[in-house]
């Protein structure tokens, strides 16, 4: 990966580690003793040290990589990420991890704007967000940066521009990012893309795989590979087992039991999956059906807005929200239960009056109130986001208490998310380090 050297994160100390050390270890010391209190870095062992820094938040951490070589040295290697992860587990559980849920449209001028944006928005201290990387007034002003999917906290996006278009896979806490080959003169909407990442025990990025599926008619799909092993396009003709159309408002991919899934409508005018293993069987694609006893009219008349289909805990799940009052049960959900089949499994259906709230304010609407499914929480899979259309708030369903409770402030009407621009990011608890790149680059100055 590149790394941006103009990072905040970088040259804000001096290099003095001493000092550096010492404004470390006199937070639990009384300042009668601090007069006194002096350590020569020389003589520090690293035990000691790592254990000290290993108890830091991982922002923080990789400031301090800038503090001298042996301080990089010491945090680059595989067995502080370790050190670091057992820590982080012993004191609280994975579904912890703050989540943002990002709008996948975002207008800046350029890359490292972007970048700039990500790491001061995504790693706040909530510990959920919807997080709008651009302003309305940013919308008049600059070209389109598009968030096209994210694997390991790393993210796909490119930037849409009359000139010819660029992919990035950027990772917002280290703002490092590749640059892939490019891949004609301008973007077109009918481009489908996704992301798989492979990382090992040690969070280190082994390989990476970016799918591009552009539909070329009915019945066949352009299909395009671009992989870290190879360094290089691979171009595949595929035919489709039945005729198949793009939805109109299509999400970001789902990944899920190694295979990459898009929203598509069949032939007569059902919405299925369309999935593909670049690793599993390169040269063939499959259809994916939703369940059978979902709601299928609102699903046309809606547009697939009243449902969701996301993958949580390594499972694909379907949630569907009643789209008027009249309706017995308010929120339905479906587990897949036999992938190979495309068997589905209902979980629950749950009725208006079964839903409480702890908000005063959220308690008076739940009898009449708009709900639209927003995002499955990716780590834990008793949680799901919605979005409450009236009033507009973020609010989150606890599928084991039947509780809703406000998610997140009010939402702005002009920067309003909907269900096909959200993509879930996770924020990762270590970032992904030293990525295998076979397309040249360069550092920026």
């Amino acid at each position: 990966m590149e790394d941006d050297s103009n990072s905040n994160s970088i040259n804000q100390f001096d290099g003095d580690e001493n000092r550096i050390l010492q404004q470390l270890l006199h937070t639990n010391i009384s300042s009668k003793r601090k007069q006194l209190f002096w350590y020569d870095i020389r003589n520090f062992p690293d035990s000691l040290l790592i254990e000290i820094l290993a108890r830091l938040p991982v922002k923080s951490i990789f400031s301090f990589k800038s503090v001298c070589k042996h301080w990089q040295t010491l945090i680059s290697h595989p067995s502080f990420c370790r050190f670091y992860y057992s820590i982080l587990n012993s004191n609280a559980p994975s579904s912890s991890q703050p989540l943002r849920i990002l709008d996948r449209y975002t207008y800046v001028p350029t890359l490292d704007e972007l970048l700039n944006r990500l790491c001061t928005e995504v790693h706040s201290l909530s510990e959920f967000s919807v997080v709008f990387l651009s302003t309305p007034e940013d919308q008049q002003q600059y070209h389109q940066f598009r968030i096209l999917a994210i694997s390991n906290g790393l993210i796909l996006c490119c930037w849409r521009a009359p000139t010819p278009f660029v992919y990035y896979i950027c990772d917002p806490l280290t703002r490092q990012w590749i640059t892939l080959p490019r891949r004609g003169h301008r973007y077109h909407d009918s481009f489908k893309e996704g992301l798989i990442t492979k990382v090992n025990e040690d969070h280190m990025l082994t390989s990476y795989t970016v799918v591009r599926l552009e539909h070329l008619t009915l019945n066949y799909l352009n299909l395009e590979t671009f992989s870290s092993e190879t360094g290089k396009w691979i171009t595949y003709k595929l035919p489709c087992p039945i005729p198949i159309l793009w939805r109109q408002l299509a999400c970001a991919p789902i990944y899920c039991y190694g295979a990459l899934h898009w929203q598509v409508i069949n032939d007569k005018g059902i919405h299925v999956m369309l999935a593909f293993d670049p690793y599993k069987d390169p040269k063939s694609v499959c259809l994916i059906p939703f369940p059978d006893d979902r709601d299928l009219k609102s699903e046309h008349n809606y547009m697939g807005a009243c449902q969701l289909c996301g993958e949580s805990q390594g499972s694909l799940r379907y949630f569907e929200v009643a789209h008027d009052s009249t309706q017995l049960y308010l929120f339905s959900m479906w587990v897949m239960k036999d992938y190979e089949k495309g068997e589905w499994c209902c979980e629950f259906k749950v009725r208006r009056n079964d839903l409480h709230s702890n908000d005063l304010e959220l308690s008076n609407w739940l009898l009449d109130g708009w709900f639209r499914p927003l995002s499955f929480h990716p780590l834990n899979p008793n949680v799901v986001y919605l979005q409450c259309m009236e009033p507009e708030r973020i609010v989150s369903y606890n599928i084991l208490n039947k509780r809703l409770d406000f998610a997140s402030k009010p939402t702005d009407s002009a920067q309003l998310i909907l269900w096909s621009t959200a993509i879930p990011f996770v924020l990762p608890k270590w970032p992904v380090l030293d990525p295998i790149t076979t397309v040249k680059s360069k550092k920026r100055g």
